[in-house]
Order: C-alpha cells, then structure tokens, then sequence
C-alpha cells in the first residue's frame, strides 16, 4: 500500500474528507508537497511533511507507516509485566533530564546484573543443576544517615 493509499485509509476511518485534512494543517505547512502525496505523485515526501500530516490526521507516523507497509506491525504484548513495563517507562520518559539520566543509569546497571544471573541460571539448567530461585528486591529511597543525639545537640548548641 502507498502512503497515498494510507491517509485515505485514516481519512475513511476518521471520517474526514481531503479538505478537512487539509484545514488542519498549519498555515506554514506545504500544501503543494501534502496535494502531491495525496495523489500519489511524491516518491519521497519530506518527513517534515509527513509529520505534518500525521499530526492533523492525530496518529503517529508509526501507525502511518504500518498501514503503507513501510514498516512491519510488531503486535504490542498484553500481558500484565508489559504492561506495567511500558507505565514505568512513560513514568521514566516524563523526568527532568538530570533524573532521566540517573534512571538510565539504574537501569543499565540493573539490566547487567540481570544478565549475568539469567546467563549462570542457563549454565546451571544445562549442567542439569535447577538454579535458586531469585529473591524478590524492593527498591529502597536513599535517605540521610541518622545523626546522633550529640551530633543533634553539637548544631543546636552552635
């Protein structure tokens, strides 16, 4: 299917008609370029333009693409540790920079930690030896050592 072929298809789907496509599109935007696309008369449509288009017809240019078979559809897993992965990830992606970053961080050490206890779990299932099963770990917030009584007192009596 071409792209042309695609935003008619959104289009039918939405219930839109060209001209309201159309309308939505910014006043900075190419009408020419997107007339050319609808027509099937660009072979390589600018990603700016695409984009605008994408944003007026409210799907992301993944899904456009899916559908113009640019791009295989890779069905999305339902089960619930998915699914609550895809949460804490959006819940990652919507930090500050600084806090993204430490996550990141985390994550990759976490992520080789995993690794090697999944790979010496293998090596220990072909050597016909079950491996212990993996203790559950609780996140735990960072928190200020305690002070001592004198040392309360040292920086109220200062």
């Amino acid at each position: 299917m071409s792209l042309a072929v695609a935003i008619q298809e959104v289009l039918k789907i939405k219930g839109m008609t060209r001209r309201e496509l159309l309308t939505r599109l910014p006043r900075q935007s190419s009408r020419w370029a997107v007339y050319r696309i609808l027509a099937g008369k660009s072979a390589d449509a600018r990603l700016s333009t695409i984009l605008t288009i994408c944003s007026a017809l409210e799907v992301s240019p993944t899904e456009l693409f899916q559908l113009a078979g640019f791009v295989p559809r890779v069905e999305r897993s339902s089960a619930l540790l998915d699914v609550r992965l895809r949460k804490a990830f959006a819940s990652v992606q919507s930090l500050g920079a600084e806090a993204k970053d430490l996550a990141l961080q985390e994550l990759e050490a976490l992520v080789a930690v995993l690794q090697r206890w999944d790979a010496a779990g293998r090596a220990s299932r072909a050597a016909g030896i079950e491996p212990e099963p993996a203790k559950p770990v609780r996140a735990t917030r960072a928190r200020a050592p305690r002070k001592t009584p004198e040392a309360l007192e040292a920086t109220v009596g200062a």
